[in-house]
């Protein structure tokens, strides 16, 4: 007699469910696709870092434009609300702002402005000649061609803002300009270390310009001196003249420190006649 066995049932798949003959790529549950976290449509929101530059551009503007005055504080959560960041992007702003010497950091009290210590400004001379001289130096001896193009730029922008009576935009364009000189001498230290002088210099320039002002002639000789000196010392680095352009930088440190020392020694009380 024949043996009867159970009617066997269709291999199910995975889970109880019978595998579908529909392609994976057509199922009506599956993603429409699936791209590795690396891929661009992953990389949503602000790039890395761009936050913490927002934050540290536009505080040490206010900083050196005297928005923010010296001994002026900051808090930490006022910044996040303005910028729209958290308070990771506002610290690290706020680190570098006191590696410029433009705040100090109080401890579980944001930060300060710091003042303009008069004590200091000759020291700030020494250190501006000195980085100044070497940096454009090694600027002169490394520069490409196509770098010269951008002195000339900038030093026109300087003029243009000269001529319009803009001091911010001039203290900009001459910062922008020593800058670029700061990048062609190829040494990231001397770079920072330049940056950071100049971001002090600017600040004390500022002062000096708002609380004693050149006026008429005065104001044009002074400013057209310091376009004819960046053209010097443009074409210093051009020809590659490394002694040149080491002159130029101490001339260019005397005229700075001349046009401070007027405002130190500024006296109006000689105009104010008593009798």
């Amino acid at each position: 007699m024949a043996r009867i066995g159970k009617r066997r049932r269709p291999r199910e798949g995975r889970r109880g469910r019978t595998p579908s003959s529909e392609p994976m790529a057509t199922r009506k549950d599956a993603p429409a696709s699936s791209s590795p976290a690396g891929s661009p449509q992953w990389r949503i929101g602000r790039p890395k870092g761009t936050g913490m530059q927002r934050v540290y551009a536009q505080v040490r503007e206010d900083i050196i434009g005297l928005r923010l005055l010296p001994g002026a504080d900051l808090d930490e959560a006022s910044l996040e609300e303005r910028f729209g960041v958290s308070r990771t992007p506002v610290r690290e702003a706020l680190i570098r702002l006191a590696s410029d010497g433009l705040i100090v950091l109080l401890p579980n009290r944001g930060a300060r402005v710091t003042h303009i210590d008069i004590g200091d400004v000759p020291q700030l001379f020494e250190a501006l000649e000195l980085c100044q001289r070497a940096t454009i130096r090694w600027a002169a001896a490394r520069r490409r061609p196509e770098d010269i193009a951008a002195l000339r730029a900038m030093n026109q922008q300087f003029l243009e803002a000269a001529r319009r009576g803009d001091s911010e935009r001039m203290g900009e364009a001459n910062k922008e300009f020593h800058m670029i000189v700061g990048r062609l001498c190829g040494n990231r230290y001397f770079e920072s270390l330049y940056a950071s002088l100049l971001s002090v210099s600017l600040r004390l320039a500022r002062t000096a310009f708002a609380y004693a002002p050149l006026s008429g002639e005065a104001h044009e000789e002074y400013y057209m001196e310091v376009v004819r000196q960046h053209d010097a010392m443009i074409q210093a680095i051009e020809n590659k003249d490394v002694d040149e352009a080491d002159t130029l930088a101490r001339l260019h440190t005397d005229l700075f420190r001349d046009r401070i020392n007027r405002y130190l020694n500024s006296n109006l009380a000689r105009e104010v006649a008593l009798g």
